[in-house]
């Protein structure tokens, strides 16, 4: 059955389930090790808990809050949802009490599912205050369930033991493409978020869309560790996976990828730039701090930094030398990466390309379900998102705003017509995001409409490039940058440390660190105009993060937040301080 017969992703699900009933589908960090489960038996533990809910009185369309971090029990759960025509509404583990209660209300959720207690302190007595009863309050800890006097996920297996299957078939032959199979709060930059209402057909349409571009294929493993409350990770890492036959392994945290990566040994990873960004600065500080003759050849041959690498028997040696080492620590099956959420320096995407393990950078929103645009694996144009998908049609319109239309646009906000409205006219999405289009249809985004810095002159300067070249710097981690009716531009820099550390040495002044960034600035913008230099900077002594506020979820920066937070810094910078040139 091909994905454009399908009605629906459980329906989807089902089918790679019976091809192949005995072939590993998921697998879970155990001690030490990845513990796999087969596809026969994933199948029947969707189905049973979909008959738990079925038990719990869980109606077609009914929204159900899904807030955990990742895991093979997510997964189970979201499908089971689907399964019986009720609509998922997945949540950051991160959010906080204020948001939930928000999403409560918007959405008017009948059952929450959360991951423990920390969870469920979060909510307080919010769940009961919009009208969830505690036996539609789920955790899957079964040890804070009990000490709560909650039931559990897994619960949900036996208490459905008595419902009938009829009564599932039912609800699964029930289903279409059109039905609402998810709402997804954006995480927004600013103010509020918007519930987007995705259908199953939205999103088996964009898997259709991404495949011919971005090569899932079956019997891939893939390593999940973006939040799979994040969209870019939900349609393709795990609906696009889970349909078209992949295994999906499950990192243990965020941060224990290489240690995942060795064990699982995927032939495929997922994740946001900034993953690739921590990645290439530590191969980076790897042959920079190697002593020796080989230390010398692989700086020389790999010509780091440069804006195109060296070609000769030295880079063939140096080149090879890397990717047999690297290869290795990343599990020795690695075929590709793939980008998404955010733009990707290009020069980080050259050299992975030029190693041979090419980054597949991709482009979309949520509104898309989520991609709008991917570079094909055997055409990957460093600096761009690649080209609109073969099933949605797209344009730049007059002042440079990226259009689309297709079958997998969003049919609207949840409980917001006037943002719908706006955000969908004249049949387009309007995406909010600046871009191009080359000779060939590959997309460039230069920058998101909205944050626009216009100086004082008048001239329009988008920050995310400015931005994204000076990150692409080892020495700075994070960057943000204003200048709103100013004659020049300011940043906030947040230094890498343990490189300046290891360059400078651990005495070195502050006055040293800064002229040493200075410089480093300089030269990342050299060739920029000059209402686009970074005229006067300022040091932060930690980086911006989530838990502050700082950023989304997936760690966009929240301008308004920081601009707000460092008011007096900003201030400070356009008195005289500060001067980077």
């Amino acid at each position: 059955m091909t994905l454009a017969q399908l009605s629906s992703l459980p329906e989807g699900l089902f089918a790679r389930c019976a091809a192949s009933p005995q072939g590993v589908i998921a697998l879970q960090r155990g001690e030490g090790a990845f513990v796999p489960m087969g596809a026969a038996d994933f199948a029947e533990k969707v189905r049973r808990r979909a008959r738990g809910l079925l038990r719990l009185g869980v109606k077609a369309g009914e929204r159900v809050i899904l807030m955990a971090p990742n895991s093979v029990d997510w997964a189970l759960m979201d499908f089971a949802i689907l399964s019986v025509g009720a609509v998922t509404v997945p949540l950051y583990p991160s959010f906080g009490a204020r948001e939930i209660h928000y999403v409560l209300g918007d959405s008017g959720a009948g059952l929450v599912l959360l991951e423990g207690m920390a969870e469920r302190e979060r909510i307080g007595d919010g769940g009961v205050a919009w009208g969830v009863p505690a036996d539609r309050l789920l955790l899957r800890d079964g040890a804070a369930a009990r000490t709560a006097g909650l039931g559990t996920w897994a619960g949900l297996e036996q208490l459905g033991e008595d419902v009938p299957h009829a009564e599932l078939d039912g609800r699964l032959r029930s289903l279409r493409r059109d039905d609402l199979a998810t709402l997804v709060y954006t995480s927004g930059t600013t103010g509020w978020p918007k519930g987007v209402m995705l259908s199953h057909g939205n999103i088996l349409s964009n898997i259709s869309g991404f495949l011919p571009l971005v090569p899932l294929r079956r019997g891939q493993r893939l390593l999940s560790i973006l939040p799979l409350s994040h969209v870019f990770e939900r349609g393709t890492g795990h609906f696009g996976a889970y349909l078209l036959g992949l295994e999906v392994a499950y990192a243990e945290r965020p941060d224990t990828v290489l240690r995942d990566m060795a064990l699982a040994r995927p032939h495929i990873l997922i994740a946001v730039p900034r993953v690739f960004q921590l990645l290439y600065g530590r191969v980076r500080r790897g042959v920079e701090e190697r002593r020796g003759f080989f230390g010398r050849l692989l700086r020389r041959g790999l010509g780091l930094g440069a804006p195109q690498p060296p070609r000769g028997w030295q880079h063939d040696l140096a080149r090879a030398l890397l990717i047999r080492s690297l290869r290795a620590k990343l599990g020795g099956r690695l075929r590709f990466f793939v980008s998404g959420g955010a733009p990707l320096p290009e020069e980080i995407g050259r050299f992975f390309l030029d190693l041979g393990l090419p980054i597949v950078e991709g482009y979309g929103m949520t509104e898309a379900s989520p991609v709008i645009a991917a570079n094909p694996l055997a055409a990957i144009r460093p600096g761009t998102v690649g080209r609109f998908l073969p099933n949605l049609e797209g344009r730049i319109a007059a002042d440079g705003e990226i259009l689309v239309r297709g079958p997998s646009i969003m049919a609207g906000y949840w409980n917001n017509e006037s943002a719908t409205r706006e955000t969908l006219a004249d049949g387009w999405l309007h995406t909010g995001d600046v871009g191009s289009l080359d000779a060939d249809g590959y997309v460039r985004i230069t920058d998101r409409k909205k944050d626009l810095i216009v100086n004082s002159a008048g001239e329009n300067i988008p920050p995310q490039k400015i931005e994204m070249r000076l990150m692409a710097q080892p020495l700075i981690a994070q960057a943000v940058v204003f200048g709103d009716r100013l004659p020049y531009l300011l940043a906030l820099i947040v230094p890498n440390d343990e490189l300046l550390t290891a360059r400078l040495g651990p005495t070195a002044s502050p006055a040293a660190r800064r002229e040493l960034l200075r410089g480093v600035i300089q030269d990342a913008l050299a060739d920029l105009p000059s209402y686009e230099q970074v005229r006067r900077f300022a040091l932060l002594d930690h980086p911006l993060s989530e838990a502050a506020g700082e950023l989304t979820p997936t760690l966009k920066v929240k301008r308004n937040v920081v601009k707000e937070k460092y008011a007096a810094v900003l201030d400070s910078l356009t008195a005289g301080g500060g001067r980077a040139g």
